[in-house]
């Protein structure tokens, strides 16, 4: 078995998951993100990557495929890693994406990154992501696949409440809660 360990990141969008996955990144970890699987289903199909079709082809992909589809599509990926380098998971939002990849990782470590709405909303509309839009719609689709349960089971909760440069310093004083420097 190897030493490596798994963070995974949970939260709303726009709460700051892939800021604290971006630090790890910086660290030499290997950033996997459940949203580049959905994605890339999305190219697949040969749909435009707006946010009508990200939300569309996710729940589908659920629908059709069971809770855990979007885990399932990396797992391999994230087995190999994890034999090879320390790995950090963007973007859980299940407790059956949960229990899947603890069925494969059981030491791992889940954090949860949270912001108040009011932030979260302004950081979603500032951004350029394709499927960033229509804010309401998103966030009634993430925590009714069970976010709150997820967060509530987390083992560290980053708030993102302050300045940028106040949060990066509570990742970094997070992170070295539990060890990683």
């Amino acid at each position: 078995m190897s030493g490596n360990r798994v963070i995974v990141l949970s939260g709303p969008p726009g709460s700051g998951k892939a800021a604290v996955g971006k630090i790890l990144e910086e660290r030499g970890w290997k950033l996997f993100s459940l949203g580049d699987v959905v994605r890339a289903e999305v190219a697949s199909r040969d749909l435009d990557p707006t946010p009508s079709n990200v939300g569309f082809v996710a729940q589908d992909m659920r629908d059709e495929f069971g809770p855990a589809i979007v885990m399932e599509r990396l797992l391999l990926d994230i087995e190999s890693a994890v034999g090879q380098n320390h790995v950090v998971i963007d973007g859980l939002r299940q407790i059956e994406e949960l229990e899947r990849l603890q069925s494969s990782q059981p030491r791992m470590i889940v954090i949860a990154v949270d912001a108040p709405e009011s932030q979260r909303r302004e950081r979603i509309e500032s951004r350029s992501r394709s499927d960033d839009d229509n804010f309401e719609e998103r966030e009634a689709r993430e925590w009714g696949w069970g976010l709150d349960m997820v967060m509530e089971l987390a083992d560290l909760t980053i708030k993102n409440d302050g300045t940028e440069d106040e949060f990066k310093a509570s990742i970094v004083n997070s992170l070295r809660s539990i060890g990683v420097e």
